[in-house]
């Protein structure tokens, strides 16, 4: 899916949370959203999920009349598609946008009377027909071995730990079958191998996808393309070996660091110093 994101921008309590950015994430590609707390990460991805409107500019995304290109998801999604006439995202049926895009949110606490694979099965709502009958009877099974959670699929919801429902919210994220996949705060909860895992398994489907991500040498390690947010602006986008310099942490993240390479991957290594200047925490 081809996403834009057209001087975007919404206000919460009449502050402006995220004010006139400007980006377009490539195509098949993962982007980082990145910025510290408060920076209107979560709020950027509801909009361009939209599930919030804009105030201002507009979220457009490619219309469903496009063409089919190769490359297959692995979680056994359709092709990738290059895309037709961008329309703004709400002005697509909330039928077809459940279909077409996948919002992860951050995990909340509530308990859930359901076994997991009852979970998963809510990502397949919008294929349902009336009658309630899934037209595509493995789509769950699919989506729970893509994201490594199979074993879990009798399991009661309540009695997994923090890293188990994550993995089961991305299988049911991935049973939704999208083509642009957000993400919030995906590494929450697991530890440093799963994230590995997980981010590296993102990078090999068939989609476009956006992730608010707190650790900068996750991102510069997995992502494609980054955004960087402060205050609600975009304070840069590009390529995370462009975007993520020294200048930049030290204004918008306020930390002193230096930024390496890494020797086998080429890829932005980032070194933060013991000291940390004295400002309030944003968030």
């Amino acid at each position: 899916m081809e996403l834009t994101i057209a001087g975007v921008g919404t206000r919460l309590g009449g502050r402006w949370v995220v004010d006139g950015v400007d980006a377009t994430p490539p195509a098949g590609g993962l982007t980082g959203l990145l910025g510290p707390n408060g920076a209107g990460k979560t709020t950027l991805l509801r909009l361009i999920a939209g599930l919030l409107p804009a105030e201002a500019g507009a979220v457009l995304v490619s219309s469903d009349d496009a063409g089919v290109v190769d490359g297959v998801a692995s979680h056994g999604a359709g092709a990738a598609r290059i895309g037709g006439p961008a329309v703004p995202v709400t002005s697509l049926p909330r039928r077809q946008r459940a279909r077409r895009i996948a919002l992860l949110e951050q995990e909340s606490s509530a308990a859930v009377p359901l076994l997991v694979h009852e979970v998963v099965a809510l990502g397949r709502v919008p294929y349902r027909s009336w009658w309630g009958a899934d037209p595509d009877g493995g789509a769950v099974g699919r989506a729970l071995a893509a994201a490594g959670a199979a074993h879990l699929a009798d399991r009661s919801w309540g009695s997994l730990s923090g890293g188990e429902r994550q993995r089961v919210h991305i299988a049911r994220a991935l049973a939704q079958e999208p083509e642009l996949l957000l993400l919030d705060e995906p590494t929450n909860h697991l530890d440093v191998s799963a994230q590995l895992s997980l981010l590296s398994f993102v990078r090999t489907l068939a989609v476009t996808a956006v992730a608010a991500l707190h650790d900068l040498n996750l991102a510069a390690t997995f992502c494609d393309h980054v955004l960087v947010l402060s205050a609600g602006r975009l304070a840069a986008a590009g390529a995370p070996a462009d975007v993520l310099t020294p200048e930049l942490l030290r204004e918008v993240y306020h930390v002193d660091a230096d930024v390496l390479t890494h020797p086998a991957t080429g890829r932005p290594v980032i070194a933060f110093s013991g000291g940390v200047p004295a400002v309030a925490p944003q968030g």
